[in-house]
C-alpha cells in the first residue's frame, strides 16, 4: 500500500516535471502590494485614491503586480481591542511570503502600521499615502519608507467661500465624530481664528446626521456649507459619503462647497479642490521609486494640494452666483452647450443649403426676369411688326384703290370708246374691267376702306355679304349699332379676327352656315363667330402651328382683350373675342 502511494507520488512528480519542462521557462513572481485602507471600501475619497493608484501603478511596472487589500474601518477601530486581531490576521495571511510594499492609505492605516510594523513585516518598505501632513506627525518611519501625502490649507477653503460669496456671515462645517474627524474639527477651530471676526464658523460634528440635515435646511440668510467628511455621526451611525452628500444637496438652503474633485457634478458649487486622479499618480510614482530601490529615510513625493478652482455650472445657476466673482483661472464644468456648439454641423449644413437654395432662387429669379424681358421685347416686336404690317397693307390698299383702280377704269372706258365694234377692243375692254375688279378686290382684302369710312358694324356686314355671295354660305350677321363707335385699333382687331374666322369656316370647316354676332354690354365689346363645320380639337398638337390662330391671339393681346376658341370634332367651332373698352364702367 505504502509502495503504491510512493509510486503514485513519484509518478505524479515526474508528470509535473515533464509538463513544467514542456511549458518552457516559468513566469516571474508578481510583486505583492498590500493596501491597508483606513476605511471600508465605500468610503470616499480613500477608496478612490486606492483604485486610481492600482490603475496607475500596473502600467509602470515591467513585472506583474498582485494587489491585496484589507480595510480597518478606521471610524470604529479601537486600538486596545482590535490591534492584536488585525496583526494576527495579516501575519498569518502573508506568513509564506511577505508583501514587497505596504501602502497605508489614510491616517488611521498609517498610524496602525507604523506602530505595529515590528510585529509584521519589519523589512518591507511602507508608502504612507493620501494622509494629510498634520496627521502623520509623530509617526515613526523606516529607512526605506516614502510618503505621498496631502497638504490641506484650511484657511484657503474659507477665504475662497468669502471671495465668491462676500456677504456670507455663517459657514456651517459638516464633519463627523470619529477620532480622525474630531482631529480635523479641532484643526478647523484653530486655523480659522484669523477670520473669526468676519464670519461665524459653525461645526456640526456633535450632531446626528438627521440633526445635521435639519440644521443645513434652516440656516440663516447669507450662509454657506462646507462638506468635509462624515464617516460616523454623533450617534455612532456609519454613513456612506456619497449618500451623505446627496442628502445634504437635497435639503440645503445655502450654497454647498466640498473638498474633492469627484464631488463636482454631485451638487457642490466647487472651488479649489483635491484631485483624486493626481493623488493616484503621485502614489504610483512613489511606489515605483520604492521598487527601483531609490527610497530613503525621509523621502517624500510632492504632496497633492488644492488645485485650480473648478465649478459646477448648474450649482452656480441654482445659487445665482455671479461668475465675475470667480477667480481668474477658474473652470466652469458641465455647462450645457450653446445651440451653436451643440448643433454647429447641422447649422452649418443647413446654412450652406439655404445659401445654395437662395443662390438658386436668385438665379431663377434673374433668369425669369430675363425671360420675361425677352418675352416682353418679343411681344413688343411682334406688335410693332403687326402694326407695321397693317400700316403697309393700308398704304397699299389706298394706292390700289385711289390710283390704280381709277386708271384701269379709265383705260377700260377709252378702250370701249375707241373700238366699240371691234372684237379685239371689246375683249380688251372686258379684260380691263376684270383686272380693275380684281385690283379693287385685292385692295379691299388688304384693308377695307369701309372700316375707316363707315365703322366696324358696316365693315362686318359688308365682309359677311361678300363671303356669302362669293362662297354660297348662309351667313347671318347680327351687329348692334351701339358697337360701331369703338377705337380704330379695336375695330381693326375685331374685324381681322372675324375675317380670319370666316376664312377658316370656308377653307377648313366645310361649314354650311355661319353666325357673326357683335354686341356691347356694360363697357365690354364681344365678337362671336360660330359655324356648323367639322370642328377640331383646339388642344391637340399639330405638326405645323396655324398662323391664323396665332395671328388672332396676337392681335387680341395687343389691345388687352381675350380670345376663346370652343370646338369639337363634328360640333362646329365658335371663336369669341372680348375687349373691355377704356373709360366705360363694367
Amino acid at each position: 500500500m505504502l509502495l503504491a502511494v510512493l509510486r503514485l507520488l513519484v509518478g505524479g512528480w515526474l508528470v509535473s516535471a515533464a509538463l513544467a519542462s514542456a511549458a518552457g521557462p516559468s513566469q516571474p513572481e508578481p510583486l505583492r502590494v498590500l493596501l491597508v485602507n483606513s476605511f471600508t471600501g465605500a468610503s470616499t475619497p480613500y477608496d478612490t485614491f486606492a483604485s486610481l493608484f492600482r490603475a496607475e501603478l500596473a502600467p509602470k511596472m515591467k513585472t506583474p503586480v498582485a494587489f491585496y487589500e484589507v480595510s480597518m474601518d478606521g471610524s470604529r477601530f479601537d486600538p486596545a481591542r482590535d490591534t492584536d486581531v488585525y496583526v494576527r490576521f495579516l501575519a498569518e495571511r502573508f506568513a509564506g511570503r511577505p508583501p514587497d510594499l505596504i501602502v497605508a492609505v489614510g491616517p488611521p492605516a498609517a498610524r496602525f502600521y507604523a506602530m505595529n510594523r515590528g510585529r509584521l513585516f519589519g523589512d518591507t518598505s511602507v508608502l504612507f499615502a493620501a494622509a494629510e501632513e498634520r496627521s502623520l506627525r509623530g509617526i515613526p518611519r523606516g529607512p526605506n519608507d516614502i510618503e505621498a501625502g496631502i497638504r490641506l490649507r484650511l484657511p484657503a477653503l474659507f477665504e475662497h467661500i468669502l471671495a465668491v460669496l462676500p456677504e456670507t456671515t455663517t459657514i456651517a462645517v459638516v464633519i463627523g465624530s470619529s477620532p480622525i474627524e474630531r482631529f480635523w474639527a479641532d484643526a478647523v477651530k484653530r486655523e480659522t481664528q484669523p477670520i473669526a471676526g468676519r464670519v461665524r464658523i459653525e461645526l456640526l460634528n456633535e450632531l446626528t446626521f438627521d440633526a445635521v440635515l435639519e440644521r443645513v435646511a434652516a440656516l440663516p440668510p447669507r450662509s454657506a456649507v462646507l462638506f468635509t467628511q462624515v464617516y460616523v455621526d454623533a450617534a455612532g451611525t456609519s454613513l456612506n459619503q456619497a449618500y451623505a452628500l446627496k442628502r445634504l444637496v437635497e435639503v440645503a438652503n445655502a450654497p454647498l462647497f466640498g473638498l474633492y474633485e469627484s464631488q463636482l457634478g454631485q451638487g457642490i458649487v466647487g472651488g479649489p479642490l483635491m484631485s483624486e486622479s493626481e493623488a493616484g499618480k503621485r502614489m504610483a510614482k512613489a511606489a515605483a521609486i520604492v521598487f527601483a530601490g531609490e527610497a530613503s529615510a525621509g523621502l517624500a513625493v510632492e504632496p497633492i494640494e488644492l488645485g485650480a478652482p473648478a465649478y459646477d455650472w448648474a450649482a452656480l445657476q441654482r445659487w445665482n452666483i455671479d461668475r465675475r466673482r470667480l477667480p481668474p483661472d477658474s473652470r466652469v464644468l458641465f455647462q450645457p452647450p450653446s445651440p451653436w456648439d451643440e448643433y454647429r454641423r447641422a447649422i452649418v449644413a443647413g446654412g450652406t443649403a439655404l445659401l445654395v437654395l437662395a443662390a438658386m432662387v436668385v438665379l431663377l429669379l434673374l433668369q425669369r426676369s430675363r425671360r420675361r424681358r425677352a418675352e416682353a421685347e418679343a411681344l413688343s416686336l411682334s406688335g410693332r411688326i403687326l402694326t407695321a404690317h397693317e400700316d403697309e397693307r393700308r398704304r397699299l390698299a389706298r394706292e390700289l384703290h385711289d390710283d390704280l383702280t381709277p386708271r384701269l377704269a379709265r383705260l377700260a372706258i377709252d378702250a370701249a370708246a375707241a373700238g366699240a365694234a371691234e372684237p379685239t377692243a371689246r375683249a380688251m375692254h372686258d379684260e380691263l374691267v376684270r383686272v380693275s375688279e380684281d385690283v379693287h378686290a385685292l385692295s379691299y382684302r388688304l384693308h377695307p376702306t369701309v372700316l375707316d369710312d363707315l365703322g366696324l358694324v358696316d365693315a362686318l356686314r359688308a365682309e359677311c355679304d361678300r363671303i356669302a355671295n362669293g362662297q354660297g354660305l348662309d351667313i347671318a350677321c347680327v351687329a348692334e349699332q351701339a358697337a360701331a363707335k369703338v377705337p380704330s385699333d379695336v375695330a381693326l382687331c375685331l374685324y381681322r379676327i372675324a375675317q380670319e374666322a370666316l376664312r377658316n369656316a370656308v377653307r377648313h370647316a366645310s361649314a354650311q352656315a355661319v353666325r357673326v354676332t357683335l354686341a356691347q354690354r356694360h363697357g365690354v365689346l364681344r365678337l362671336a363667330v360660330a359655324d356648323d363645320g367639322v370642328g377640331f380639337d383646339p388642344d391637340a398638337p399639330r405638326e405645323r402651328p396655324g398662323l391664323g390662330l396665332a395671328s388672332m391671339r396676337e392681335r387680341i393681346r395687343q389691345i388687352g382683350g381675350e380670345l376663346r376658341i370652343r370646338s369639337a370634332a363634328g360640333a362646329g367651332t365658335t371663336v369669341t373675342a372680348t375687349v373691355r373698352l377704356q373709360g366705360q364702367a363694367a
